[in-house]
């Protein structure tokens, strides 16, 4: 008996999470500078360790996270998701993405989306050299996660400074980067 797409799909995301979180988890914030002791940069100088490089561009318009092990789109401009879109609609383009010869594109959550803010940037929050200056860093990108007090509301990133935002749900428009859960 084959699952449905959807289960399918949800058992490759919670296999994904396990692996995240059993193999390294998320990167550290790319603070290198020293403000005040104790700060992060005292701890955290740069990512990865050993001097890897962590993006990796395929060449196909996708981006391997070395570190989550996440493929992200490079530049949804490229895929038709150029423009804010409400959150029921961002979720659907990227439940149907059909792109590099991947079909199971999906919106990421908020822990997933704010993997790629290095705090040692702004205007935009990422390496601009593996994800495009976005078309706007005043409008957020959606995450799939629901804000648990305001359940009309979801979690949001600005582009600009990486802040955490919520939006509302059904009124609010916001970009999207679709992700997937991993090289096959």
């Amino acid at each position: 008996m084959q699952l449905h797409l959807k289960h399918r799909k949800a058992s490759r995301i919670l296999k994904r999470v396990y692996e995240i979180n059993s193999n390294g988890g998320l990167p550290k914030t790319g603070q290198s500078m020293i403000y005040q002791p104790g700060d992060d940069g005292s701890y955290q100088m740069r990512y990865p360790l050993g001097g890897g490089q962590r993006f990796i561009d395929n060449g196909d318009g996708t981006i391997v996270d070395t570190v989550t092990g996440l493929m992200w789109i490079k530049d949804p401009t490229q895929v038709g998701l150029g423009s804010p879109m409400y959150w029921y609609d961002a979720i659907n383009a990227c439940e149907n993405l059909d792109f590099a010869g991947h079909d199971d594109w999906r919106m990421p959550n908020i822990n997933e989306l704010m993997s790629l803010v290095d705090h040692s940037r702004y205007d935009p929050a990422w390496d601009t050299m593996f994800f495009p200056y976005p078309p706007d860093t005043w409008t957020p990108y959606w995450s799939s996660t629901t804000n648990a007090s305001w359940m009309d509301g979801a979690w949001a990133l600005y582009p600009y400074d990486g802040y955490k935002t919520t939006w509302g749900k059904p009124w609010d428009m916001c970009f999207v980067r679709p992700v997937r859960g991993g090289q096959a």
